[in-house]
């Protein structure tokens, strides 16, 4: 992926995080907001309808009076109010009662259509007051209201400074916590395209591996027949040897064509299984017993070890691909006369399945690598033996799809061994699908 195309993404990535981070504290802080200012006027509007409720009861009896040692009674007010008293004409009746406050409130005109209604007002620029305006009743019991508007009235200049500092805090946390989901989103953008970015490194580099494998065959091919038709005269066992070398690449490129889709298969995650019960000694006879054969005929020496008697659930068709690929392996990377053996044995609930060479070996430096696709590690050797780099990373597959492992490990005193370690039953609830 280039380098501009990466910074697009992870800039588009970057925005849609810090959006979705904003949208997220925006609507936590309004929420809080507005629930914190909801909370600060619910006990100033509760102690109004306790006022209103009072007032059209009629005025407390004496014995009805609360000192500052006794309990709550009946009529009394949790908060200190003020009352305006409008007469039909909308003049304050209750001057004397309200004595230095007047001059502050003498100005709120009466507003008949807000009657029951809780309003927020504020008297002379600089005092807020919560109010709830009612009509007393004319049967009501205290004479001096009955019939006339009463405007109860309660300060809340303390709960407004509340909130003002409230508003300021909110802001200052808004302001932090928008710095750091800009660092959340930056961190999450380079975190979400690594794995982006190393799969579309991983495809650029089995593309051009797998164009680089497919061209040399079909170059080889092309040449070859080419050559022939200047030749149209000669017998075909004049021209025996060209016709060989095209034959062999063509079959070395349809076993790369087989690879490649073998990966394609396991890259795609759809491929069926079909596990079974499998008597694992006679599956690796009939499995090994070809191989035996050509071995004999390239001079080296095939062995099976005794296999204990035991089952294992398996893929009978994969196991068999898997013990090809790690047999073809051994025979090309071992010199004539010399032994591959084939041992297999029950661990508690595994099983191991060993496939042993006397070949060249394997470094420490190419066994973090093996398994990886068109690795090879001896590439002009393998190009000899016409090793592609596949095999191995198929064999990878096989075994992760029956939830097993495999390493590589020394030989003594020479070669290599490929130990694959499988569960005995592997769990039902794995990434493949089981073909009943």
């Amino acid at each position: 992926m280039s380098n501009k195309v990466n910074r697009a993404q992870r800039r588009r990535l970057f925005l849609s995080n810090l959006i979705g981070f904003s949208l997220i504290f925006i609507l936590l802080g309004v929420i809080v907001f507005v629930l914190f200012s909801r909370a600060m006027l619910t006990s100033t509007d509760q102690a109004l309808r306790v006022e209103e409720s009072a007032r059209l009861q009629g005025p407390p009896k004496p014995f009805q009076r609360k000192t500052k040692f006794q309990g709550n009674v009946q009529n009394q007010h949790p908060f200190m109010t003020t009352t305006l008293v409008y007469d039909q004409k909308g003049k304050i009746t209750n001057k004397l009662q309200l004595g230095s406050r007047y001059d502050t409130l003498k100005n709120i005109k009466l507003h008949r259509s807000q009657v029951g209604q809780l309003k927020t007002i504020k008297v002379n620029g600089k005092y807020n007051f919560r109010t709830l305006l009612i009509k007393a009743p004319k049967t009501t019991n205290d004479k001096s209201v009955a019939g006339k508007y009463l405007l109860i009235m309660e300060n809340i200049d303390p709960q407004k400074a509340a909130m003002r500092n409230f508003t300021r805090v909110m802001l200052i946390t808004m302001g932090i916590f928008w710095l750091l989901s800009i660092l959340m989103s930056v961190w999450m953008s380079r975190l979400t395209m690594r794995p982006i970015l190393k799969s579309w490194g991983r495809q650029t580099e089995f593309v051009g591996n797998a164009a680089h494998e497919l061209r040399t065959p079909l170059t080889i091919i092309q040449n070859k027949l080419e050559f022939l038709l200047t030749k149209p005269n000669d017998k075909i066992i004049d021209q025996a040897a060209n016709i060989a070398i095209a034959n062999s690449e063509s079959q070395r490129l349809q076993k790369l064509t087989h690879d490649l889709l073998a990966l394609a298969r396991s890259d795609s995650n759809t491929i069926q299984t079909n596990f079974e019960a499998t008597a694992v000694a006679a599956f690796l006879q009939h499995t090994v017993e070809p191989y035996t054969e050509i071995a004999a005929s390239q001079g080296k020496q095939l062995v099976l070890a005794p296999v204990p008697a035991f089952k294992a659930v398996l893929d009978q068709d994969l196991i068999h691909q898997l013990m090809n690929i790690l047999i073809d392996n051994a025979l090309k990377y071992s010199p004539q006369g010399s032994t591959i053996t084939v041992t297999a044995q029950p661990l508690g609930r595994k099983w191991q399945l060993i496939v042993a060479d006397q070949g060249i070996g394997v470094t420490g430096r190419d066994r973090a690598r093996i398994f990886d696709r068109f690795y090879r590690v001896d590439t002009s050797r393998s190009r000899q033996t016409g090793g592609n780099g596949l095999g191995l990373s198929i064999a990878h597959w096989i075994v992760d799809l029956h939830h097993g492992t495999i390493a590589v490990r020394d030989n003594h005193p020479k070669g290599s061994q490929f130990v694959t370690t499988l569960p005995v039953n592997p769990p039902k609830n794995g990434h493949h699908e089981t073909k009943k």
